[in-house]
């Protein structure tokens, strides 16, 4: 296993707009125990805690493409959704509107959903919901989704999709103690056989 020569520019784009999630993308991969171990380690970076003893007691599980995307996107359109009640400027109720509909949107008042801290799934809320607003406009956001969203579920390969969070990932790496304040902990590894290839997304931050 050795680290992905290239990945789609969209991975540096959503950095660059203040995205909270890190990827670890690995290329000949087997998908094994040890190497999920050594591309966990690699996303939480050099800087953090890491017991992977800890990790492999606290379990994963495996889930399906719905379960890892989660509420914040509409699974047949693939339209991120902002999920919430809002009151626009013009005096109209939205309800789980999405985000390309807010684009010229002002919102009077309303108020947004965020999941349970740590209760799994969920990856489209990083891209609909973080912590702070992204520095783009929703039509770049929801680009920039569709391009990662295709790199690591790539269309017409299976793939093992493996949720590792936890409430008690505070306990693995001090890399989750910020998300478990407020927005949430996410980890999770994607293995496509076919391709050989592994990545390992993180997050975790507060306000």
């Amino acid at each position: 296993m050795r680290p992905a020569r290239q990945r789609p520019a969209a991975f540096r784009r959503f950095e660059a707009m203040g995205g909270v999630l890190d990827f670890a993308v690995f290329e000949e991969s087997l998908g094994t125990e040890e190497e999920l171990f050594e591309a966990i380690a690699a996303a939480l970076g050099r800087r953090t805690s890491f017991d992977a003893d800890r990790l492999q007691s606290l379990g994963r599980r495996r889930i399906d493409e719905r379960l890892f995307f989660g509420d914040w996107l509409n699974h047949e359109s693939g339209a991120l959704l902002q999920l919430g009640s809002y009151t626009t400027a013009d005096g109209r109720r939205l309800r789980n509107p999405t985000l390309l509909a807010l684009e010229r949107t002002s919102i009077r008042s309303g108020a947004g959903e965020i999941p349970e801290a740590g209760a799994g799934g969920q990856f489209a809320y990083a891209f609909s919901h973080p912590p702070y607003s992204l520095r783009a406009k929703p039509r770049q956001v929801q680009a920039v989704f569709d391009v990662i969203r295709c790199f690591i579920l790539p269309p017409g390969h299976d793939g093992e999709i493996l949720d590792w969070s936890s409430p008690r990932l505070p306990e693995v790496s001090d890399y989750f103690e910020a998300g478990m304040e407020w927005w949430g902990v996410f980890l999770f590894s994607i293995h496509i056989p076919a391709l050989r290839r592994l990545t390992v997304i993180a997050g975790s931050t507060t306000d």
